[in-house]
């Protein structure tokens, strides 16, 4: 195959420009090297565009093209096709090349096969050409699909993780639970209660009531002192309420008895619902960083 198939996304609409990775990278490199370091003109069913040249980036098997007056033109799912043309020269087509029913038209002509059957092998090679479209889209959505599970399957390893998922909840807690906002990480207890030698994950605002929602993080299992936490937590709040209120004034906050707890883990058993759903604590099950499920409803 002397060309690229390529199907736009999004980004490179708006950023004017493609990415050839992959496996379409190693064929690209292959094809297209004696293009590299130099620029040429683009050859496009949208006009030609001088001065262009690749960006290789070895490092990321990966090459950039950048032509903003075209590719910002394109709309998301469009297919080109991308093949050298001379030594100075990219073109740039809307639909695959069929180069070899014109080299059969031509051995017509030159009277190597026998006037009259072209148009059996051309029907025959347009019907392989329409099959081996179809199989490379099957196959484009089946390495899409193979990039987006890897990448989830990357997630769930990272997110086991204490510290990493504490820092993604702290930037993303409203993908948990979309009426909350941390208003507190790790909060400094600085009052009396030498009880409260812990600190809570998270201090949230819930935008709707103003109230207090005390949010733990809870990876690989590590929830069996979670009563105690709760409780703690409870009994320390009810001593504190009017200086809690007081320190996050500026938020608005209307901390009461009834504050809410929420434990977001990437593991639970039946015991840890079993005392959710007895103490009215929210269970949030965190899978990849992508899919979150209420086990005990917020």
């Amino acid at each position: 195959m002397d060309y690229i198939r390529k199907k736009i996304a999004y980004w490179e609409i708006k950023y004017g420009q493609i990415a050839i990775t992959g496996s379409d990278y190693q064929v690209a490199k292959k094809l297209f090297e004696g293009y590299f370091g130099r620029t040429f003109e683009l050859a496009t069913f949208k006009g030609d565009f001088p001065n262009r040249h690749f960006i290789h980036e070895g490092n990321r098997n990966s090459l950039r093209l950048a032509c903003a007056p075209f590719f910002g033109t394109l709309r998301e799912g469009d297919v080109v096709y991308i093949q050298p043309l001379g030594t100075d020269k990219i073109k740039i087509l809307e639909n695959e090349p069929i180069e070899k029913i014109e080299e059969i038209r031509s051995l017509e002509e030159k009277e190597i096969i026998p006037p009259g059957t072209s148009a059996d092998i051309t029907k025959l090679i347009i019907d392989i050409v329409k099959e081996n479209r179809r199989l490379r889209e099957e196959n484009e959505e089946l390495l899409i699909y193979k990039d987006r599970l890897e990448k989830y399957q990357k997630l769930e390893y990272i997110f086991e993780d204490e510290k990493f998922m504490e820092d993604w909840l702290e930037r993303n807690i409203h993908k948990a639970l979309a009426n909350l906002e941390v208003i507190d990480r790790q909060p400094v207890v600085t009052w009396n209660e030498m009880f409260m030698r812990n600190k809570p994950d998270f201090f949230c605002l819930d935008k709707t009531t103003r109230e207090l929602v005390i949010v733990e993080n809870k990876v690989r299992g590590r929830h069996r002192k979670v009563e105690t936490q709760f409780l703690t937590y409870r009994a320390w709040v009810n001593r504190n309420i009017d200086k809690i209120n007081e320190k996050y004034k500026s938020k608005n906050l209307k901390a009461t008895e009834n504050f809410k707890f929420v434990i977001i883990t990437d593991t639970t058993d039946e015991r840890l619902e079993a005392i959710c759903e007895d103490n009215m604590i929210a269970l949030v099950l965190i899978d990849g960083g992508v899919v979150f499920e209420e086990i005990v409803p917020y």
